[in-house]
């Protein structure tokens, strides 16, 4: 056995036993394998790094079942491959109002069902206060306006647009451009974060 098993099969006892270091190492040990294979499925590293995401949530949650798991990387693929297809689903779903994405390809799915919780939970904790300011001043005005409208005054699409002088298209556009460059600032934090009110 390769050092990198060992390092994952001493974690995972580590995570079944409800040790957050150990779930913490899983993560670190899977993520650019599960990267790689999310993205040979779903051209859209935004839905693929969503499903990590929520794999590991998932995990954490069925922590007392795992203990007798025999092949580590095989039970960890198929439950990821179930909750990728979940996450597109709900992707997908989540955007299908108002017309906005008739012709949006899988590569385009947006990510906005999630942030608006992370952002609205982040206005709630000072550390992901710090890390939100320092994400949005890497936003131009006009992003950060919609961001502001979309996620903090709550206001629809269609009410952005009017308000902006936009089309509804460019109003969603914007958006997800935005969230983008918001991800790698807040996500792996969040995700954390969102484990830690999860247990």
């Amino acid at each position: 056995m390769g050092p990198k098993n060992k390092d994952i099969n001493k974690n995972w006892r580590l995570l079944a036993e409800g040790d957050k270091q150990g779930l913490y190492e899983c993560f670190n040990l899977f993520y650019n394998d599960l990267y790689r294979f999310g993205l040979s499925l779903y051209k859209n590293p935004e839905l693929v790094k969503e499903g990590i995401n929520n794999l590991f949530l998932e995990l954490w949650k069925i922590k007392h079942k795992l203990a007798d798991v025999q092949n580590v990387q095989q039970y960890t693929l198929t439950i990821y491959k179930r909750i990728l297809y979940k996450t597109y689903l709900q992707l997908s779903e989540a955007t299908q109002t108002g017309g906005l994405i008739d012709d949006i390809s899988v590569g385009d799915t947006p990510i906005e069902p999630s942030y608006e919780s992370i952002l609205i939970a982040s206005q709630h904790d000072e550390h992901m206060k710090k890390r939100l300011q320092k994400a949005l001043n890497q936003l131009s005005p006009r992003q950060k306006e919609i961001i502001r409208l979309r996620y903090f005054d709550t206001v629809a699409f269609k009410d952005i647009a009017d308000q902006t002088g936009l089309s509804e298209r460019t109003v969603y556009n914007t958006l997800h451009n935005a969230i983008k460059v918001l991800r790698d600032v807040i996500c792996v934090t969040v995700f954390f974060r969102l484990l830690g009110e999860g247990k």
